[in-house]
């Protein structure tokens, strides 16, 4: 079984000083090395000013409870020094779990089939943000939990979306390979209705550049197809 989750971290003040490079290198070899332990299978990190948000593929054997990961503070401990906490009802976290509200597909159980498409393609594996009001954020996610549920809107298999307070972090890779949960050609109509609440309205486009969703850096992206571990 894989879980997909995304964190958000916030960066310190970092000056010049600071051996940022050295210190992503570290930790990308870390959940390299899950990787090849069998742990997760794809690891994504990318910021953006002084925020900071990772996606992972967990890989969860059927004996085990599924649970969030608990080692990310531990995995990236090198970076924690220049990360302020989030609060949390049950102890500090650097990296707090977003709430999922949106995808295309759920994974198979099988790797194989799951990453097939990475395989045979090369990806670029990609990480968004987006800036919804306050106000429109229920709207936004009533909707798309909707689309989810409804399962027939066809888009990128790996597509992920989560939210932080009211802010969006999307994952997604190219190219694309469109698929949708149910298996069928029918249309979605629950898109109709998200259409007909003006989508543009729930964006803070001036804070994203001018965009929805506005394309930020990947620091590292480590996938299990990276070292042909099979």
């Amino acid at each position: 079984m894989i879980r997909r989750i995304q964190y958000r971290c916030s960066f310190k003040l970092l000056g010049n000083n600071v051996p940022l490079d050295n210190i992503i290198e570290r930790c990308r070899e870390k959940f390299k090395k899950l990787i090849k332990d069998g742990k997760i299978c794809n690891a994504s990190f990318y910021r953006y000013e002084n925020m900071g948000f990772l996606y992972v593929e967990e890989i969860i054997n059927q004996s085990e409870e599924p649970s969030p990961l608990t080692c990310v503070d531990s995995v990236m401990s090198d970076l924690n020094p220049y990360l302020k906490p989030w609060p949390r009802e049950d102890g500090d976290v650097y990296f707090a779990p977003m709430i999922n509200v949106y995808y295309h597909h759920i994974p198979e159980d099988d790797l194989d089939t799951w990453e097939h498409e990475r395989t045979t393609d090369k990806k670029e594996r990609i990480g968004r943000i987006a800036f919804v009001f306050p106000e429109k954020l229920p709207s936004y996610v009533m909707y798309h939990n909707a689309i989810v549920e409804e399962g027939l809107l066809k888009g990128d298999k790996y597509a992920f979306i989560s939210m932080h307070e009211n802010l969006l972090f999307s994952y997604y890779e190219e190219p694309r390979n469109n698929v949708n949960i149910k298996d069928s050609e029918e249309k979605s109509k629950v898109i109709n209705d998200w259409l007909s609440v003006d989508p543009e309205s729930h964006f803070d486009r001036e804070k994203a550049q001018g965009s929805n969703f506005l394309v930020i850096s990947c620091l590292f992206s480590v996938d299990r197809v990276d070292f042909s571990i099979r």
